[in-house]
């Protein structure tokens, strides 16, 4: 009898589990439906801009790969010469009947890097980017750390006891890169202070050592700064200001792609074309979609059938 009543508690438990897992991810592949539809129509209904006429937000622009500051980056498990990277190298575990792949470790390279079409250049910070590209490799290998880096997706690595599995993504030079985010243009007279505005930044940091400033213009050496005194300082603040005005006008200007400060707004860089990419997030609607009435037609069958 108790052992009857346990059985059909444990019972119960399953079912309370099977059906908030069910109706967990039959919600979590509707939201997936709908967010890559939406993902889909922005990338569809944005307006290509060219890099120098591009308004200040949320843009999208095309152009081709080359490297930034930091030149050329090698990818650390094969090698390969790029500009960004992501890498995971993973262990084949297996407990009883189950099996699967396990991260022991991975990273991706957030330096920038240059895209430039026919207009002008735009750096490109990649960290927080949502990344797709077409170049990818993975293989297999007996260590943690590949000792070669030949592609062999056959699975018959693992039988062969080749445990550890390498992937890598790369984006290259000369790649032409899609990319949708948050645009900014500095430099070339923008933004510059007015000479009000920089004499107060210049004297407030001339405060932060007033002695130096006593030794410059305390002409009574009384150990004080008085009005007159103070007119002098303000004055060859002002001409301190002026230079620097001058300076921050000269700079060249540079246009930059980064992550978006809205949520709304996503922050994408692909070398697949925008049509392409479109059709990708397209697909991966209808498979959510597909997703979701399997779990909902699993919770309608074991739960709500008559």
């Amino acid at each position: 009898m108790i052992l009857a009543h346990g059985n059909s508690l444990l019972q119960s438990e399953n079912q309370f589990f099977l059906l908030v897992f069910s109706s967990s991810m039959a919600l979590i592949c509707f939201w997936l439906t709908f967010r890559y539809l939406k993902r889909a129509r922005l990338i569809e209904d944005t307006p290509t801009s060219k890099i120098r006429s591009a308004a200040q937000g949320h843009v999208e622009i095309k152009g081709t790969v080359s490297y930034g500051k930091n030149k050329k980056l090698i990818a650390p498990l094969s090698g390969n010469a790029c500009v960004w990277y992501t890498y995971k190298i993973q262990r084949y575990q297996r407990s009883g009947k189950n099996s699967h792949w396990s991260t022991v470790e991975e990273g991706t390279s957030n330096k920038s890097f240059l895209i430039q079409d026919n207009t002008g250049i735009c750096v490109i910070n990649p960290e927080g980017a949502e990344i797709l590209t077409e170049h990818s490799r993975t293989w297999y290998g007996n260590t943690e750390k590949p000792k070669q880096t030949k592609n062999t997706n056959n699975f018959f690595n693992v039988i062969s006891g080749r445990r550890y599995r390498y992937i890598e993504k790369f984006i290259y030079v000369h790649d032409l890169i899609y990319a949708l985010g948050n645009f900014k243009t500095s430099g070339g007279g923008r933004d510059v202070p007015s000479n009000h505005q920089m004499t107060g930044q210049v004297i407030r940091e001339w405060k932060q050592d007033y002695n130096q400033v006593l030794n410059h213009f305390d002409q009574d050496k009384n150990g004080k700064i008085d009005i007159l005194e103070w007119e002098a300082v303000r004055a060859a603040a002002s001409q301190e200001a002026e230079k620097r005005r001058q300076h921050l006008s000269k700079m060249p200007t540079v246009y930059t792609l980064s992550n978006t400060i809205h949520k709304q707004h996503p922050f994408i860089l692909s070398t697949f074309s925008q049509k392409i990419l479109a059709k990708k997030f397209r697909i991966y609607a209808i498979l959510s979609l597909m997703g979701a009435l399997l779990f909902v037609a699993f919770l309608i069958i074991h739960f709500f059938k008559p």
